[in-house]
This record gives structure tokens, sequence and C-alpha cells, in this order.
């Protein structure tokens, strides 16, 4: 999470991306048991773990900065003249965070199905010495992809927590030159 943020909001964001990479880690370990099937091979799970991280990371932008949540995503460069270019801005970056839930839970979907289908068949095919190779893949893929839905969730923290230094920046300025004048 350090390399995303700083490791003060690392610590206190933790609890939920240390609680969402072990459950995702145990959920697509369990597809390697004979007769389980892993729960993020379901879009209901693998969304709602997603939809978690995007109504965390939103709410925790609106709790901290209000509506400048929405200013910076209309004028991402904080310039005056990026005021201009708002009306494409704002749309096009309220399509990307709401599609983000939506990626992220299709992407560890979709490789844990597919790890699980690869392991399936060959299990089928060549029961007993041929899947070892496979279940290791398998091993490696659950930890790759609760990695990846780890690392993403903590660049879209991250991301608030940067747009969050920047505008108390930006806000802290603003009163020290009133106070100066």
């Amino acid at each position: 999470m350090q390399f995303a943020m700083s490791r003060t909001a690392a610590l206190r964001h933790f609890w939920l991306i240390g609680t969402l990479g072990l459950f995702i880690l145990f959920s697509n370990l369990m597809g390697l048991i004979p007769g389980f099937l892993p729960p993020t091979e379901n879009f209901n799970t693998t969304f709602a773990c997603a939809a978690m991280v995007f109504i965390y990371y939103n709410f925790y932008a609106f709790a901290k900065m209000g509506l400048g949540h929405l200013a910076h995503m209309a004028n991402p460069a904080g310039e005056p003249w990026g005021w201009f270019l708002a009306p494409l801005f704002l749309p096009l970056e309220i399509i990307s965070h709401t599609i983000r839930p939506v990626s992220l839970s299709i992407r560890l979907l979709c490789n844990m199905a597919g790890d699980h289908l690869v392991l399936g068949v060959f299990i089928g095919l060549f029961p007993l010495l041929l899947p070892i190779p496979f279940v290791g893949l398998g091993l490696f893929v659950s930890l790759v992809q609760a990695f990846v839905f780890v690392l993403l969730s903590s660049v879209y923290i991250g991301e608030v927590e940067a747009n969050l230094e920047h505008h108390q920046h930006a806000h802290g300025h603003g009163h020290a030159e009133a106070a100066a004048h």
C-alpha cells in the first residue's frame, strides 16, 4: 500500500484493504480444494468487494474535501484555465470512476473462473499426477489476483489521498495569503 500512498495513509486504510485482501485470497484458494467453488467465481461476490472499495474511497473523499472532490474531477490540473475543460473532464471522470468497480469485479471473476476451468479440465482428463503443476499454477493465480485487487484498490484510495493533500495544500496557502494581507 505504501507504493500508492504515504505510510500514515496506508495505516489509516489498512483495515479495509487488509480485510479484502485476506477474504479474496482465501476465497480464491478455496477453488483449489476439490469439490469447492471459489466465492470469487461469483459476480455477486466480486462486485460486492469492488463496490465496497468504490463507496469507501468516494465517501472518504467527500467527507474530507466536500465538493472539492467533484471540483478535482472537473479540473484535475487545478489551474484557472482548467475550468474551460471542466465540461469535458467531469463526465469522463465520473464515467471512469463508475466503471472501476465493474472492471475490478470482472477482472477477478474471469481470471478465477478461467483458472478453475483449466484445473477442472486437467483433473478430469488426468486425475493422478498431471494436475499437480496446475494446482501450483492455481495457487499462483490465486495469489496474483488477490494482489492485483489489493493493489488497484490501494491506487484508487491513494489517488484520493494525493488529491486531499493537494486540496489541503492549496486551501492552506489561500488562508496564509489572506492572513498576510
